[in-house]
């Protein structure tokens, strides 16, 4: 029976994040008390195989409809929620744009809704970099129609606004990601060289202008979005970036085939142009990290574990 007094829920747990926050929780949370203390969300009913107890202490986990989230909140005392539902951006060529948005604006809602409904609450939303394009002009933004222009990037600083209205919350932005569970690997650089590399085959770098990128590990913001709402913490207030290094694709491009000792990638970048960055400053993150004693996975170890997922995924 689960407890009325307190329930720990994650959003869009069958994603990238939402997985790693599944696993770390398992790693805090006994085999027989999980699925009373936890519930799983995402926009898909199904069956998970717990991934974070021994084979002995193997469990299935009902994942439920986001839609019921509010439901929970009524009938629990209080409620700690990790919430990391969203469509994300390359979802947006593939279906109409207005179902795109009134997809996202639902979850969104169905969150709020929800926690208007809590006595109590402690919220960790997982947001993104690209948020931070409306951080001096959202209000203004709300008056004119950019929300086309931008769909991703407006919804998700929407949300965060939202979100912090509720207090004793902690907005965490993604940048670039890396570690197991990648979905789509293929639409981003680190996995797309990677799906090469563990196959053991060479690789270029198709982009033609100079790219750099901000990544930080999926299991280090899981242990931190964890640590912070199992903790008595209140409110941090300031919008964290996850991120611990910045590289730029020829340099990231390097460190995978010295690492699987194949050629050099190769590139036609003309240094001449303006570069792509989605970059941000590793300081606050590691900080966080540091005060609840999570070691920083090192840049090398982050490509290992998503190559090593990679691979056990296509064996």
């Amino acid at each position: 029976m689960r407890s009325k007094e307190s329930l720990i829920v994650v959003t869009g747990a069958t994603g990238w994040v939402g997985r790693n926050i599944m696993n770390i929780l398992q790693k805090k949370i006994a085999y027989n008390k999980f699925n009373s203390n936890v519930v799983a969300l995402a926009s898909k009913e199904k069956v998970m195989q717990s991934t974070g107890y021994s084979k002995k202490n193997r469990i299935e986990i009902k994942v439920k409809n986001l839609s019921i989230f509010p439901k929970l909140c009524k009938e629990t005392d209080k409620i700690l929620l990790i919430h990391s539902a969203f469509v994300t951006r390359n979802y947006i060529k593939s279906t109409n744009l207005n179902k795109y948005i009134k997809t996202n604006k639902f979850i969104t809602k169905t969150i709020s809704d929800g926690l208007n409904l809590c006595k109590d609450h402690k919220v960790v939303e997982i947001s993104s970099g690209a948020a931070s394009v409306f951080d001096c002009s959202y209000e203004k933004s709300k008056d004119t129609n950019l929300i086309t222009k931008d769909p991703y990037a407006y919804l998700k600083k929407a949300e965060e606004v939202e979100i912090s209205k509720f207090g004793n919350s902690l907005i965490l932005r993604i940048y670039a990601l890396s570690g197991a569970y990648v979905r789509n690997p293929s639409i981003y650089a680190l996995g797309s060289f990677l799906l090469k590399a563990v196959k053991g085959e060479s690789f270029r770098i198709n982009s033609s202008r100079p790219v750099y990128r901000s990544y930080g590990h999926a299991k280090n913001i899981s242990e931190l979005a964890c640590s912070w709402l199992l903790s008595n913490d209140r409110s941090i207030n300031q919008i964290i970036n996850t991120v611990s290094h910045t590289t730029d694709l020829i340099s990231l491009a390097k460190l995978i085939t010295d690492q699987f000792h194949l050629p050099e990638a190769t590139h036609q970048i003309d240094f001449n142009q303006n570069p792509d960055s989605y970059i941000s400053s590793e300081d606050q993150f590691i900080n966080l990290l540091k005060k609840y004693n999570i070691k920083a996975t090192s840049f090398r170890e982050q490509i290992l574990d998503t190559a090593n997922y990679l691979k056990s995924n296509r064996e």
